[in-house]
Formats: C-alpha cells, sequence, structure tokens
C-alpha cells in the first residue's frame, strides 16, 4: 500500500462516522484480521485451512497456513480491515487470489484533493503500471476513483516453497482508491493473483466485489432502520449457485413440515438486502431469498406442521430465534450464522408462508462493527 501525507488530525464533529459495506463472493475465505492474540490467529487461521483442504495432506495444508499467517503482520500494519482468499480448481489447475480492503483516515483535505494526490503518489511509486483516475459504479452509483494495475511479485518462505527454497513468484495486482463522501477515510480495494493466466476472470471478479461498495450516514441508517424485513431488489438476479442452495434449503423445510398443498402460486427467489444491512442503512443486494407457500390445508394442520419444523430443526442443531406456538417460527443454522427459516400460518386462509434466506455475503468491518471515521 502507498501511505498518504496528511495534515493535522480533524475535530470529530469533522468527521461524520458512516456505516461502509461491501460484498465478496461466498467462496473467499477471511483471514483473522480481527484479533492481535497470535495463538488465537493461528488457531482461526488453521481452522480455515483445514476447511479449504480437507482432503488435502498435512503437507499442503501447512503450506497454506505458513503462506497466509507470514502475511497477516503485513495487513494489519498497512491498516487492512478486511483480507480474504480463495482456492479455486479450473479444471483440474488450482488457482488462488487474494483481496484486501484498507482503511486509511484523511484529515483537512477533500475527496476531489485525495484523488489528485493518490494519482500523484501512486505513478511516483509505479511508474511502469498503469495508474488513472476512472468513474467507477457502486452501490450509491457512480464514484471516482484512483486505479492502479501493476505487477507486485513477491517472495515465497522456503517453508512455503515446494522447492524447500525461497521463491520469487510473480503477481498481478489491482488497487482502486475511493474517498468516501464524509472527506474523512480513503477506502482501497486491494486484489493480488500469482496465476496470470486467470487474470482476467480475477479483474472481472474484482470489479463486481467494487461495484457492491455501499455506504450511509448515520441519519439514514436510523432511517432505514425503521423498515423491518428485507427488500426485494428485482433487478438483480441471484447467483445459481445460491439458487440450487436455497432451493435444496426448501425442500428440507418442506421435508420437516410433513405436509403436502398447492404449491402454484408465491414460489419466487430474488435478491434481496438482509434485515441486520438494511438497519445500518446499507440497502444494496446482500443475499437472496425463496419465498413460497403452501395453500389448501386446514388450519389445524398448518399449525401442527409449524411445531413439527420447529422440532425437528431444532433437533439437527438449528437455533430457534423466534416463534409462537402453532403460529410462526424463525429457525437459523450453524448456529445462527446460517441459512435462515421463516415460517407463518396465515389463518382462516389454509395459508402458509414460507421465506428461506441465505446467509448474508456482505463484509462490513471498521470500530464498533461498521462505523468508519
Amino acid at each position: 500500500m502507498t501511505e498518504l501525507t496528511t495534515a493535522a488530525p480533524a475535530t470529530e464533529a469533522e468527521k461524520p462516522g458512516l456505516h461502509v459495506g461491501w460484498v465478496v463472493p461466498p467462496f473467499f475465505h477471511e483471514l483473522p484480521l480481527g484479533t492481535d492474540d497470535v495463538d488465537e490467529a493461528g488457531e482461526q487461521l488453521y481452522a480455515t485451512v483445514q476447511e479449504v483442504l480437507p482432503g488435502g495432506t498435512d503437507e499442503d495444508r501447512l503450506r497454506m497456513f505458513v503462506t497466509y499467517a507470514g502475511i497477516l503482520d503485513d495487513l494489519r500494519d498497512a491498516g487492512a480491515v478486511y483480507a480474504g482468499f480463495c482456492n479455486l480448481d479450473f479444471d483440474g489447475r488450482p488457482s488462488t487470489a487474494t483481496v484486501a480492503v484498507y482503511r486509511m483516515p484523511l484529515h483537512d483535505i477533500t475527496a476531489e484533493d485525495v484523488l489528485s494526490e493518490a494519482l500523484a503518489g501512486l505513478q511516483r511509486a509505479y511508474p511502469d503500471d498503469d495508474v488513472r483516475i476512472s468513474t467507477l459504479p457502486s452501490g450509491k452509483g457512480d464514484a471516482r476513483a484512483v486505479v492502479r494495475i501493476g505487477q507486485a511479485p513477491f517472495t515465497l518462505a522456503a517453508e512455503a516453497s515446494p522447492t524447500g527454497e525461497p521463491l520469487e513468484v510473480p503477481r498481478g495486482q489491482i488497487q482502486v482508491y475511493i474517498p468516501l463522501p464524509n472527506n474523512a477515510d480513503l477506502l482501497a480495494f486491494e486484489l493480488s493473483t500469482p496465476c496470470m493466466e486467470d487474470w482476467d476472470f480475477y479483474s472481472e471478479l474484482f470489479a463486481t466485489i467494487v461495484r457492491t461498495l455501499d455506504w450511509a450516514t448515520e441519519e439514514q441508517a436510523a432511517m432505514e432502520a425503521a423498515l423491518s424485513q428485507a427488500q426485494p431488489v428485482p433487478d438483480v438476479t441471484p447467483e445459481p449457485a445460491m439458487v440450487q442452495e436455497l432451493y435444496s434449503f426448501s425442500s428440507r423445510v418442506l421435508d420437516g413440515l410433513g405436509v403436502r398443498g398447492r404449491m402454484d402460486e408465491g414460489n419466487a427467489v430474488s435478491s434481496v438486502t438482509c434485515a441486520d444491512c438494511w438497519s445500518k442503512g446499507l440497502t444494496t443486494v446482500c443475499t437472496a431469498r425463496h419465498l413460497w407457500q403452501i395453500d389448501g390445508v386446514p388450519d389445524e394442520q398448518l399449525a401442527a406442521a409449524v411445531g413439527q419444523l420447529d422440532a425437528t430443526f431444532q433437533s439437527q442443531g438449528w437455533l430457534k430465534l423466534a416463534g409462537t406456538p402453532g403460529e410462526s417460527v424463525s429457525l437459523a443454522a450453524d448456529s445462527g450464522s446460517g441459512h435462515r427459516v421463516n415460517v407463518t400460518l396465515i389463518h382462516g386462509r389454509q395459508r402458509l408462508v414460507v421465506e428461506v434466506v441465505a446467509p448474508c455475503t456482505r463484509t462490513v468491518r471498521g470500530p464498533g462493527d461498521s462505523v468508519f471515521g
């Protein structure tokens, strides 16, 4: 990263807080930047490595662990608020990339001046790279940003190298510097990959991530918090894999209910903003939901089905979030972090409405969970 020179700190009144978030694809695995405890970070990282390489050898897992453990301190020192990596397979060929997001506080400088300063600084630091000011679409409309595209080779430590010796690895890198509208923060997104044969794929993927950047003031967040339900965004198509996963969970719900009726109405999958993000004023898409219903079944049978689903799913480890016996229930997989199921009986209509919501894919980082500035 390239640090910017700034003036004396501004007062708190000049730095209004912003809720800031972005969406990272679910196949990215987050690196443990949230703790300064070396042992805790190591445990979290090793658990991630085991998740990424469940069928790998001990040597494979050790190599991956050492690789990412070696860059954690550098990421923290550079001010990273998020870092994650993917480990993909392209027809039998492994491929990887890392995405990091940095937050840099600004003092007594406007967004326009930040762009000029960043442009000049990056051109001096990387004279052979493509550095320019561009207009980028984001969750809040077009945003002006400084973009750098170039090379960033690195040395792989001997214990992480397949040769057993330190190895210099070529690496492509894209950096995007976006000043936030409070004139107090500069957000920098960075993608790095040594897999240059997959550069086009990762470039487009990175552009998609940057376009999800969203922010809201405290006032906007308070206003949006008054809306208690997730909001559909019909012009955004959910990822096919997410749709199939929703269908799979819906099938489990149908089996758990144990009733059959008409299902020819109200069956729809849509992109939504989850209630938690909405309450922070982050209104761009962060997940998807499958909304469907069962009609033509007597209310008493549907009431029994709600209770049966509640008991069955809790016995399978689902967390009960809320519910009224015989009327409604809300459940969540994976101790509350996974898919969510909301089931509601519409009395007098012989109708049961079911909502299955995928986990939020938005990454929100910063002091106080999401407040920058």
